[in-house]
């Protein structure tokens, strides 16, 4: 139901797609490590230490990396969050 009220009105399908356009910009942005620890976590739904073991490297190591990633994300989403 909420996705047909959405395609009806033309403003929130214009603010989606210029979130989800920010949204893109912002994650090129990112170095590819830091998109790829932000994905996984994000997107994926992974737990850090399966993060890190997957990239070789440690928890913490990819605690600080999503950190950045996370900051980078909310400078260049600033005004939509």
């Amino acid at each position: 139901m909420a996705e047909g009220r959405e395609l009806g009105d033309p403003q929130r399908s214009l603010i989606n797609r210029q979130v989800g356009s920010r949204i893109e910009r912002a994650l090129g942005e990112l170095t590819a490590r830091e998109r790829m620890v932000f994905e996984l976590r994000h997107y994926q739904g992974m737990r850090l230490r399966a993060i890190g073991d997957a990239l070789g490297t440690s928890e913490e190591a990819a605690k600080m990396c999503l950190y950045r990633a996370t900051q980078k994300m909310r400078v260049a989403l600033g005004d939509f969050v």
